[in-house]
Formats: structure tokens, sequence, C-alpha cells
């Protein structure tokens, strides 16, 4: 279907929005259930497949509407041009990496702004969410239901703030702190330092299997070394500036320990020279880290015109670097900066939204998220009608098969 570009001028111009459904059983049906499974910058036609198993009976009460946000997968795109996510994605630990960094973070900013002129401004959460409602409408459904998971969560509370008379059933997971700034969401290294300590003594406890010390202390020197390596991997390089995001990309979830073990095996027997044979995991990240493809342009179009787009980014790169050496002493391995935004010139021209609404819903989080708790925590208490389960999980995303009673209380609340 295709919706204006902003919404506040209905009688401008549209963007196309890519839309799937799978039907629900006449006999059980309940309304319509959209979906969105985080980001931003990935798309989300294809979820409801994922999800239909975790629903189980649950999914015949609902049509089960995908959709690509606007500018993601199939709907209309943004386009940045050529780009790799080894070339924004990066933490530079000295001043020259770093004025490097700037260098292709200031070409990516204009290469998108000169592609897509008079558009970036309108990629905006706020926007997708008067998407969803008019999907609502083109369906003919007075309400609708709702599960989004990360990025997928803002969107669902931002839809109850705007439209929370048309919620039937609303379910968020894994939320941010929807009224910040994306600047202030980069704040999560220290939960990421935990998560790693937290494997850390898991996997010395395994030193006999993996051999990485005996003690936390001891995993954390032996990764810590590899800060001054250049590790080779095939063909892949790996050095310090990208370290943090291949150590980072096992590490969110408790249920991949053994998997993030077995890459800091890798790792540290590719270092020293060793024959190392990487998970299949492991060759899957370098392979979407490092190489270029239209998958990847696409998502990391889409992903930073969504986030550059609110007006908490400072400007430059000078509060950026400054952060990152103060950073150092807490975050010595996850400390990451985020350069496009510094040089983002399109900006939404809305005013920031206030979230406080009585709109029920319910909030699954997990403990130890790397995203912080006390987030959620917060928005449960601006919203006096929600109702917030936490799970104790090292996780981001808890209605996932491995944690029962998460889709236990996902689906009766579904169903209810």
């Amino acid at each position: 279907m295709r919706v204006p570009l902003d919404h506040l001028r209905p009688e401008g111009p549209r963007v196309g929005i890519a839309i799937s459904r799978i039907k629900a059983d006449p006999a059980k049906r309940r309304g319509i259930l959209l979906a969105n499974p985080g980001g931003p910058g990935g798309p989300g036609i294809g979820y409801p497949l994922e999800l239909r198993s975790l629903l189980g009976d649950v999914a015949s009460q609902y049509d089960l509407i995908g959709f690509d946000p606007r500018f993601m997968g199939r709907s209309d795109p943004v386009d940045c041009g050529p780009v790799v996510l080894s070339e924004v994605f990066r933490s530079p630990p000295t001043r020259a990496a770093f004025g490097q960094a700037e260098r292709l973070a200031s070409r990516f900013a204009a290469s998108c702004k000169a592609r897509n002129s008079g558009v970036l401004r309108y990629a905006s959460i706020r926007e997708v969410a008067r998407d969803m409602d008019s999907i609502r409408m083109a369906l003919g459904e007075q309400r609708l239901s709702y599960y989004g998971v990360s990025w997928g969560a803002d969107l669902g509370v931002v839809y109850s703030q705007l439209f929370g008379v048309r919620v039937d059933r609303l379910v968020v997971d894994s939320v941010t702190d929807v009224e910040g700034s994306e600047y202030h969401h980069l704040a999560t290294g220290l939960q990421t330092e935990a998560a790693f300590d937290e494997w850390a003594a898991w996997v010395a406890s395994r030193d006999s299997e993996y051999h990485l010390g005996r003690t936390g202390m001891q995993v954390r020197a032996a990764v810590s070394r590899l800060r001054s390596r250049t590790i080779r991997l095939g063909s892949y390089r790996i050095d310090r500036s990208a370290l943090p995001w291949v150590l980072s990309s096992a590490l969110g979830d408790e249920g991949d320990r053994e998997l993030m073990a077995r890459n800091v095996r890798t790792l540290i027997d590719a270092a020293t020279g060793k024959p190392v044979h990487p998970s299949e995991q492991l060759l899957g990240f370098l392979a979407t880290y490092y190489k270029p493809s239209s998958l990847v342009e696409h998502f990391v179009a889409a992903s930073f015109a969504f986030t550059c787009n609110d007006r908490g980014w400072p400007a430059g790169p000078s509060q950026y670097w400054r952060d990152a050496v103060r950073d150092r002493a807490t975050q010595p391995l996850f400390a990451t900066t985020i350069l496009p935004c510094a040089y983002w010139t399109d900006h939404t021209t809305e005013p920031e939204l206030a979230i406080g609404n009585n709109t029920p819903m319910l909030i699954v989080q997990a403990a130890r998220d790397n995203i912080p708790l006390r987030w959620a925590e917060a928005l449960h208490r601006k919203l006096p009608r929600s109702v917030l389960h936490v799970v104790d999980r090292r996780a981001h995303g808890v209605y996932d098969a491995r944690v029962p009673e998460a889709v236990s209380l996902v689906n009766n609340y579904l169903a209810g």
C-alpha cells in the first residue's frame, strides 16, 4: 500500500509499504496482530512465519500481519550507496584510527543526503506508527493487536501514545528508553562488560574444556590481549576497532555461551598462528560484517536513516572522541562509537514525544539484558495500566522458545 511520506501533510508525496498476511481461522478469529522484529533497518514482512510456531493455538485467532517499515526491505528503500558494516560500525581506539572513522562516516552521511533529498527526515518511528494505523484502516479493523521486540517494542509504545484507543492487545519485549535520544541509547557498554564477566565466570568453570583461564579475571586478561593483535581468519582482518563488534556477536543471550567460548578460542588461536576451525555462526557474522551486499547496504541505509533522525546527536566528532576516551576506564572491551550521526543534517521537525497513557500493555524484559532494565521499569511507571514481567535471564528478547514462561505469559495475554 502507499501511505503519505509525511502523515501530517497527507496530500503530499507517498511512499510504498510492503505487507504480508497469514489469515486466521474464521471460526476463531479475534482480529489482526501486527509484529516487528526490531532494528531499525531490517525487514519484517516474513516475521509472522517465525512467530507462528511460538504463538501455537493463538496463531489461529489472528490474521498475522508482517510489514517492512518504510524505507526498509521491500518497502520503498532509502539508498546511501555502497557500504559495508565494518566501515560504519567500528570502535577506533586511537586518535589516528578515529580520524579514519570520521572520514568514512562523513562520506557516508554525505552520500545518504545526496541520494535521498527531502526524504530522510521522515524516517522516524512516529511515522512508522502512523503507517501501522494506515494498515489497520486499510484492513477495515477497528483495533489492532501488536507484538514487537527491541526497536519494535519502542514502536509499540509510540503507537500506544498516538493511537491508544485503537489497541486491543499490545506486547512490548525488551524495550529501550523510548523518550531518550538514540545517542543516549548507546550507553549500554557497562551492561555488555557485565555480560562478558558473567560469561567469563561460566567459561572459567569449564577451563578443562576451553582452556581460556581458570578464573574470570584470567579469561578477561586473555581476551584483552587480543586488542594488541591483528587477527586473520581466512580473508578477514580483525583489528582492535572491529574486535568489540565481533566479540559481542555471541554475547547477548546466555544460550550462546558455548558459541561464545568456541569463538573466543578461535580468535586466540588465530592470533597465535594456530590452525582454526571457526564456527558457522562466526563465519556468517564476519561475512555480513566485512563483505558488500545489497542486503547489507539496504540495512545500513535504513538503520542510520532512523537512528540519526532524532535531534539528540552532537554535531561534529569532538564529543564522540571525548566519550570514547572517558569510557575506556570502565568499558575496556566494549566502549562503542557511532560516527555517521555526527554528520547527519536531516532530523525530524516534530517536537519530542512524551510517553504517558492509559493503554493496557504487557512489557516483558530480561533482568540481565544488555539494555538496562531500569529503562523498562521507568516506562512501566509512566504507563499505569501496563504490566511488567521480568525474566531472570541474560537475553535481549524473551519471547523465545528457550524461555517457556515468557512464551506462556505472552500467549495467554494475547488469547485473553
